[in-house]
């Protein structure tokens, strides 16, 4: 026997005071009446012959023990394996992974059934059976075994998992309990032998978009193509309406009969939309999985850009300006520049104002300004030994076959990032990125100290560059799960505007992306406003804010289903298998009530008997 309300010491000492105090009570002796009458011949004779005899007491007593005990047990709530289960150590593994989402033919999701089969479970099972509830993606906080009402308690705070790879939890994790695994069977899970595998399983309907993009056309980067694919995963063949929309007018449709299983390419022209947040969507009547029926992306304004080059002369340089697609290009003398005006983008060639400009710039062989990269210095010949790939400007350029008689080499500071380097004797940077006002990139070189302008690849540089300086809000894609954004600070929205919790690390904020969406991350930096914008004599994009804030930066991240294996439901193992019946695999039970109720039925019981035997003098 088990005492779940007091610790076992607890429990005899209060059924022992309790039997000590009834015995004690059964002893006491009432003081007599004293009553004067004229003789005591006749009352002593009647009390010769109306002594009680010892069975009586005996069954007085034991009747009042009966009942004093009952009520004392019933409080410390016993454990007894004659009326329960053998109360064993039990593990409840919870397949919480993407696809236990997807509906059932009754509208619950494959999760809601899980937890419902894992409460039927422990509530069949004993009060002092011990738990421990885990899950496949590592989202519960819940350690260690519990007592089995609180493990009840906590079913309903495990939370569903949108994202995240499901693995069956380590064997160290549960010594000595027998295992119950709730699954549909999609994520391959390895359970012990042992284990006993509750499905939850039900073909479903899915149809998803598995990729989306939406890029420039090379031949002209005014023009956007949408690259949208679509598959079927549900068992039979269903008819799919695919939407892109964008902003309040911008709308696609297309209808598709997909085959079981079947993933079919489309794209479309989006260059009617004019920038912005552009989705992709597919509607089904049965579908049954609502996370994979979206996408997006961001398409940035794409009309021609107005390029103004500032140059004393350099043919070769104008020439190529003008055959970099989307641009309209202006030239002025270095006398005759006064300001960016209208301008997105400047081309510099070996000239630099003395104050940033507004607009994005791509120097050339500029003069030593306080805004750009520190001082340089001029090295002859120098060799190029490394350049970023992974940078918009410097990637896809065959910078091994640049050759170079003189250049001006800088070391990169904390305000800029260092694309092209070089070794030898004055090891550097050939080619920086950074911002003041707005985006700039410096080249250490002039075209006419180097081959750059005989290389196919200068066209593509130019093209790069000017993109990379104009791009008012940079973009990061990313998958959903948890994304770390470099910004100190930030506060992150989701599509609809509304707040995202975020942590905060060394280089910025991390976020949960649970679902595809475009989440906004901005940065408040603390300045004085003044008007127009500005903080500290630069022009900050975005909108004021109570406090002194003003938005300095910002990034959209845009977050979609990057794993086409989430959209494959149907792909389990347990195929075969229907929902699990508890009964089956719960352990029965000899008999259902809680013994301490019995406890307390039975002394009620004891009570109606001592009632009875009083009345009828059968106890005294």
């Amino acid at each position: 026997m088990r005492f779940l309300a007091l610790s076992p010491i607890a429990a005899y000492a209060l059924l022992a005071g309790v039997a000590l105090a009834i015995l004690l009570l059964h002893l006491l002796k009432m003081p007599p009446a004293r009553v004067v009458i004229p003789s005591v011949l006749l009352w002593a004779r009647i009390g010769r012959g109306r002594k009680r005899p010892p069975a009586r007491r005996l069954l007085s007593l034991l009747l009042a023990l009966g009942v004093g005990l009952s009520l004392a047990l019933a409080l410390t709530r016993p454990e007894i394996a004659a009326f329960g289960a053998s109360a064993p150590r039990l593990a409840l593994v919870l397949d919480n992974s993407p696809s236990m989402a997807a509906r059932m033919s009754d509208g619950r999701s494959r999760w809601e059934h899980a937890l419902e089969q894992a409460r039927a479970l422990l509530e069949r099972s004993s009060a002092a059976t011990e738990v421990r509830l885990l899950d496949t993606v590592g989202r519960l906080g819940l350690q260690g075994f519990v007592e089995r009402d609180a493990a009840i308690a906590a079913l309903g705070r495990v939370p569903a998992a949108a994202w995240g790879q499901a693995r069956m939890p380590p064997a160290s994790l549960l010594p000595g309990a027998q295992v119950h695994l709730f699954t549909d069977g999609v994520a391959q899970l390895a359970a012990p032998e042992s284990a006993v595998v509750h499905a939850v399983f039900e073909p479903a309907d899915n149809v998803a978009v598995t990729a989306f993009e939406v890029r420039p056309l090379a031949q002209d980067p005014t023009r956007y193509e949408a690259l949208v694919q679509v598959l079927n995963a549900s068992p039979g063949d269903r008819r799919v309406r695919l939407l892109i929309t964008g902003g309040e007018r911008f709308s696609i449709k297309q209808d598709l009969n997909l085959r079981a299983g079947e993933s079919v390419n489309a794209s479309f022209d989006v260059s009617d939309f004019e920038g912005g947040v552009l989705g992709a969507a597919t509607v089904c009547a049965t579908d049954a999985f609502a996370l994979d029926d979206f996408a997006y992306a961001v398409i940035p304004p794409h009309r021609a850009k107005r390029v103004l080059l500032v140059s004393a002369g350099n043919p070769q340089l104008e020439d190529a300006l003008r055959h970099v697609p989307g641009a309209r290009l202006s030239v002025v003398t270095p006398e005759r520049y006064r300001s960016a005006g209208s301008y997105e983008a400047l081309v510099l060639d070996r000239f630099a104002p003395r104050e940033p400009p507004a607009a994005g710039a791509l120097l050339l062989a500029p003069p030593a300004r306080a805004w750009l990269a520190g001082p340089s210095s001029v090295v002859a010949g120098p060799r190029i030994t490394d350049w970023d790939e992974n940078h918009a400007v410097a990637g896809g350029i065959a910078w091994g076959n640049l050759r170079l008689t003189r250049a001006s080499v800088a070391p990169a500071v904390n305000t800029s990032e260092a694309l092209v380097l070089t070794g030898g004797r004055a090891p550097g940077a050939l080619v920086i990125a950074g911002k003041a006002r707005a985006r700039w990139v410096k080249v250490g070189f002039a075209l006419q100290d180097s081959n750059f302008a005989l290389q196919p690849d200068f066209p593509v540089f130019l093209g790069n560059a000017l993109n990379w300086v104009t791009e008012s809000t940079p973009v990061l894609v990313s998958g959903l799960g948890m994304v770390e954004v470099p910004l100190r600070g930030a506060q992150v929205r989701d599509g609809s505007g509304k707040s995202v919790p975020v942590s905060l690390t060394d280089q910025g904020v991390v976020f949960e992306a649970p679902r595809a969406d475009v989440y906004t991350v901005s940065a408040p930096i603390p300045g004085e406003q003044v008007p127009g914008g500005q903080v500290s004599g630069e022009q900050v994009p975005g909108e004021q804010v109570p406090g002194g804030l003003v938005i300095a930066a910002q990034v959209l991240v845009v977050a979609n289903v990057s794993n086409p294996d989430y959209a494959l439901i149907n792909r389990t193992r347990l195929a075969d298998a229907a929902a699990t019946p508890v009964a089956q695999t719960a352990p029965a039970r000899a008999w259902n009530t809680e013994p301490w109720m019995l406890l307390l039925l039975f002394a009620g019981a004891l009570l109606l008997v001592e009632w009875t035997a009083f009345t009828r003098r059968f106890t005294a």
